[in-house]
């Protein structure tokens, strides 16, 4: 494997000049030097030490991720588009899958700062993740859900109160007698936010509701098990609202096992905006995050942050940013199918 001072020796150089052409600094290289440099790098397919690098700037270009579910197509999604944007930026991104388990999450957390990455995008299980071993290793995360505000980490997410809100309100406008709400689990990321928005729709109605809320894990399996047993019941809602497009899935599983029709005895509507739910039948009425712009802001916050002197770092801490959210109409709440 060729080294820097090979590509010095044929290029005519030092092997400090070497490395100022392939980090672009600290000092200026002339434009014919660094053309030998180069060329000679690329007659003897020579590639820099990622580690030495590291170890000479303080940084490894690498950001972790850490989700609940990459089996989730939600957070699928989110990975690819971190991933895009990450590239853009010459940056490399570690995925942790914490499948749906607390400790797991711990361990990924543990093992971001033991390699030293430079920032973390992080959505939690947990309502109030802990940041602490991030703040003390001065590596900076931003969390893709709402944390407190005191949280030593920085967030950008969509007001899932008011998205909830949007969700349950359009039910409400259709002038169903009955609306449920399919909610995470209880602890979960959102499930207050996403209960108080359904409420204050509920509360605008301008007439009596029955309403209901149920919780289940956001798998597909765990909703249509959840969504059986509520809809067999004789007082079953005749909308339901839920706090994700899997958990919508569910329920609509659950609908065709029980016989039940989509839209026409049951209404429903997803959370997330999946590329899946275009192609749900009938298809998903949903609540679209807008991953890829998310994404790309997370990325330049993050970067920026990693590049910056520790009072950027601080005031990266207290950044809450939102993102904003659109309601998609398709069939399965009732609309028209066109």
């Amino acid at each position: 494997m060729a080294t820097g001072r090979d590509v010095a020796q044929l290029a005519g150089t030092s092997t400090a000049v070497v490395s100022y052409v392939f980090n672009n600094g600290p000092r200026n290289v002339s434009p014919a030097t660094r053309e030998r440099v180069l060329a000679a790098a690329a007659e003897l397919n020579y590639r820099p030490n990622a580690l030495a690098r590291a170890l000479s700037f303080g940084r490894t270009s690498t950001i972790g991720l850490i989700v609940p579910d990459i089996a989730n197509p939600y957070f699928g999604e989110l990975a690819r588009a971190l991933e895009d944007a990450a590239m853009e930026r010459g940056e490399l991104l570690l995925i942790g899958d914490s499948s749906l388990d607390p400790e797991r999450e711990r361990r990924h957390i543990a093992a971001f700062v033991e390699r030293r990455v430079d920032s973390v995008v992080m959505v939690s299980l947990l309502d109030e993740p802990d940041f602490t071993a991030f703040a003390q290793a001065s590596i900076p995360v931003i969390a893709l859900h709402p944390i407190a505000d005191d949280a030593p980490a920085a967030s950008l997410t969509i007001d899932y109160e008011l998205a909830a809100r949007t969700a349950a309100a359009h039910l409400v406008a259709h002038g169903f007698d009955s609306i449920g709400l399919l909610n995470g689990p209880a602890h979960s990321v959102g499930a207050g936010q996403h209960r108080r928005g359904f409420e204050a729709a509920l509360g605008e109605a301008g007439r009596e509701l029955r309403h209901d809320e149920r919780n289940s894990g956001t798998s597909r399996a765990d909703a249509s098990a959840v969504s059986l047993r509520w809809l067999a019941e004789p007082d079953r809602p005749r909308a339901i609202t839920c706090a994700t497009d899997e958990q919508a899935y569910g329920v609509l599983h659950a609908a065709y096992l029980l016989g039940l029709r989509v839209p026409e005895d049951l209404a429903v509507i997803g959370f997330d905006g999946t590329e899946h739910s275009e192609y749900a039948v009938p298809p998903l009425t949903t609540v679209r995050q807008p991953i890829r712009a998310i994404a790309a802001r997370a990325i330049e916050l993050v970067v920026g942050a990693a590049d910056a002197d520790d009072a950027d770092g601080e005031r990266f801490d207290r950044v809450r940013e939102l993102a904003g959210h659109e309601l998609i109409v398709r069939a399965s709440c009732g609309c028209a199918r066109d």
